[in-house]
């Protein structure tokens, strides 16, 4: 049984290596925010597995210091009775030798499945806290090759263009490259002179606007991943691309650039 238990405590050690290993790497790759969600559950459950672990264990060795506890009774008892009491303090000692290293074993195994819960929930902890911060999108606005250029605040200077601070990321992609809902929500056509054809989806805790579609795709409620137009160069755009706007609580733009990094 003992070689069992260090056989699944270093299985449990590898598989916590493994998915804080994915965990980091998850942040560059297309499903990051899906990875990351995966992740968190699978240490849910790794940190379950622990807790069975410790119980099982525990009540096995409780059971055995029980067992030897009673040999030890027992023993003590038949010496009085036959008067050799000297033997029998000589079992008796082992017995009690017994359950010592029983004891300290057992001592031993909560401390190890403490730290592996400990290191555990650390991962989990992170893992939350960096969904929380960049995984307001599930999808990559883009659906295909893209460059995300990371030009939020620029002076715009473009003849024939009303000078402005760029409010979003230009999404760099082919004509024709189809556009998403990030989140689920409502999509809005929101056409004008300077965007050309534009729509907003308006979810939970925000709304994006993309521009310069070349055409529009499903409107109204969307989930995330639906087809909401296509990459073009309608408006003001001098090549194709999405013009991507973040309104966190239907405010005023901020920087999407780290919250795409998360899921393009």
């Amino acid at each position: 049984m003992t070689r069992t238990w260090v056989r699944r405590l270093a299985a449990l050690g590898l598989a916590g290596c493994l998915f804080a290993g994915l965990a980091v790497a998850s942040a560059a790759a297309t499903s990051s925010v899906d990875e990351a969600l995966h992740i968190r559950h699978s240490l849910q459950a790794k940190i379950m597995d622990l807790h069975t672990e410790r119980h099982d264990r525990r009540l096995l060795l409780h059971r055995w210091i029980a067992a030897n506890k009673a040999r030890i009774v027992k023993i003590n008892h038949l010496a009085d009775a036959r008067g050799a009491r000297s033997s029998s303090r000589e079992v008796s000692s082992k017995h009690r030798n017994t359950v010592r290293r029983l004891t300290k074993r057992e001592h031993e195994m909560i401390r190890t499945i403490r730290t592996r819960v400990a290191q555990l929930q650390a991962e989990r902890k992170r893992l939350a806290e960096w969904i929380d911060t960049y995984a307001v999108f599930r999808y990559c606005p883009v659906a295909g090759p893209v460059e995300v250029a990371d030009n939020f605040g620029v002076l715009v200077d473009i003849p024939g263009v009303p000078k402005h601070i760029h409010q979003g990321n230009d999404m760099m992609a082919a004509s024709g490259t189809p556009i998403v809902a990030p989140f689920d929500g409502t999509a809005v056509a929101t056409g004008n002179e300077l965007g050309g054809q534009a729509v907003d989806v308006y979810g939970a805790l925000g709304h994006v606007y993309n521009a310069h579609l070349s055409s529009y795709g499903q409107l109204g409620a969307v989930k995330a991943g639906t087809v909401i137009g296509y990459v073009g160069t309608t408006g003001d755009a001098t090549s194709p691309h999405d013009h991507f706007e973040w309104h966190p609580n239907d405010g005023p733009a901020v920087d999407p650039h780290e919250y795409l990094m998360a899921v393009c």
